[in-house]
């Protein structure tokens, strides 16, 4: 029975996982110990130590016949253990979340990293049904920051739009609200005008709701998907409003987390003391991803002035924040190859952003593929390889389009830059001929066309 229930689990598990997931109907929750480590002494549980004690995981060719096992078992028993498995895994990431803003953000976003896969299948067990629409909404809401720092934009974003049109889905409109913020924030990078729409439906409710806390996370994400949208002016005024609430809250983390987005939509001759003042913020706090990404933005604002050591400056001091959450792919900074560029390190630049193009693939991001291949054909041109660089033109474009947000600055500056020279060079026709190859490109021609190390023309 024990062998049959565990093959609900997607990769791995650990006792208390196993113990609240089988421990019920037939099968005490102290016998789940003894049991498992029977099944190990018989090779049909793999046993491996880690850090934080035991996992356990079945071998494919046992989880196919336990799972056979519990087909057999009939309906009302795997709908059970499904039902607990979902249970479990939603008290994991409610209990993770209060931790994943703070100082211990990295060991509680490894502990999730560890049940990725069964977070999944709980996901994809609450959206099956109509029914348990607010599971779906309870994980979104649990899970934000989770998404966010492993870049699972589309996973979040493909998981919450749909349950979040369902009738069922306006029963608890506290819920309703922030799951309408985290679907925003990584819409922003899939969909901008329905993360926009989300948005708002997000400010309007939490206006209506009183909850000044959800409204400060509605309005932040009301100002970063007009940015995206490329209208910054629209979305300012929902990140001033959004600072000045945090600030009387006395909220480091979500003044921090506000600050982010506004400093988005101002001058960045002016924004020297706000990037100051959020990192402060995430500093007390200790969000180290946030501290992240404001020196990130920090850095890319520093670029843009033509103050390269600053820019290094604020990229270097992003390490440790990225090394604090244990996440390799937030570290290869696109920011970092432009300095590297600017710094005359051709080689550098191009080892930067060929990973990071390899992390957005992985990751399934087209926004950031996009990005990547723009900084790779500025390389091109370097180069003078100009037929290479129009082409990848072509496909940086279309993997835009994707998600209907315009090149914002300074990218769209580059962007027509770049395109100014290689029509100088190539002249009209042959420029839009290598445009539209690129443009027609499926993704993995795309790709290992922007992987090719460049040569001149």
């Amino acid at each position: 029975m024990l062998l049959a229930r565990l093959s609900v689990f997607a990769g791995g598990f650990d006792l208390a996982a196993a113990e609240a997931v089988c421990g019920s109907g037939g099968l005490d929750v102290l016998e789940v110990a003894g049991l498992l480590g029977s099944l190990v002494d018989k090779s049909l549980v793999v046993a491996e130590p880690t850090g934080a004690g035991l996992r356990y995981r079945l071998l494919e060719t046992i989880r196919l016949f336990a799972a056979e096992r519990l087909v057999e078992a009939g309906g009302e028993e795997a709908a059970m253990v499904a039902a607990a498995h979902c249970a479990h895994f939603l008290a994991v990431a409610e209990a993770a979340a209060p931790y994943l803003t703070g100082p211990e953000q990295g060991s509680w976003l490894a502990r999730l990293d560890a049940d990725q896969a069964n977070l999944r299948r709980a996901a994809g067990y609450a959206a099956d049904d109509p029914e348990r629409t607010a599971l779906v909404l309870r994980l979104g809401v649990a899970l934000e920051r989770y998404w966010v720092a492993g870049f699972r934009h589309q996973e979040a974003f493909g998981l919450l739009v749909p349950a979040l049109r369902r009738p069922s889905a306006l029963a608890d409109p506290a819920l309703f609200a922030a799951a309408l913020v985290t679907a925003s924030f990584n819409g922003c990078w899939i969909d901008i005008a329905t993360a926009r729409h989300l948005a708002e439906q997000a400010v309007g409710l939490a206006r209506r709701l009183g909850d000044d806390r959800l409204l400060i996370k509605s309005l932040a994400a009301l100002c970063d998907a007009y940015f995206w949208a490329g209208e910054p002016d629209k979305g300012r005024p929902f990140g001033q409003e959004a600072v000045e609430r945090a600030r009387r809250l006395g909220d480091d983390y979500l003044l921090g987390r506000s600050l982010i987005n506004y400093l988005l939509t101002i001058d960045p001759a002016r924004s020297g003391h706000l990037f100051a003042e959020a990192i402060a913020c995430t500093e007390r706090s200790g969000d180290h991803l946030m501290n992240f990404i404001l020196h990130n933005n920090a850095g890319s604002h520093a670029l843009d002035m033509g103050d390269i050591p600053a820019a290094r400056a604020h990229l270097e001091a992003a390490a440790p924040a990225a090394q604090q959450i244990g996440n390799e792919d937030i570290a290869v900074s696109a920011i970092m190859g432009l300095v590297l560029r600017a710094e005359g390190d051709l080689d550098g630049a191009r080892s930067t952003f060929e990973a990071g193009l390899r992390i957005d693939r992985r990751n399934g991001t087209s926004k950031g593929m996009a990005e990547d291949i723009l900084y790779l054909v500025c390389l091109a041109g370097d180069a003078g390889d100009w037929d290479r660089a129009a082409a990848l033109h072509g496909a940086a474009q279309a993997l835009q389009d994707r998600t209907s947000i315009p090149w914002e600055e300074p990218d769209a500056r580059r962007r027509w830059d770049s395109l100014g020279e290689a029509r100088a060079y190539l002249g009209d026709e042959q420029l839009e001929r290598a445009y539209a190859q690129g443009m027609a490109l499926s993704l993995e021609k795309a790709l290992d066309l922007a992987l090719r190390r460049p040569g001149p023309s």
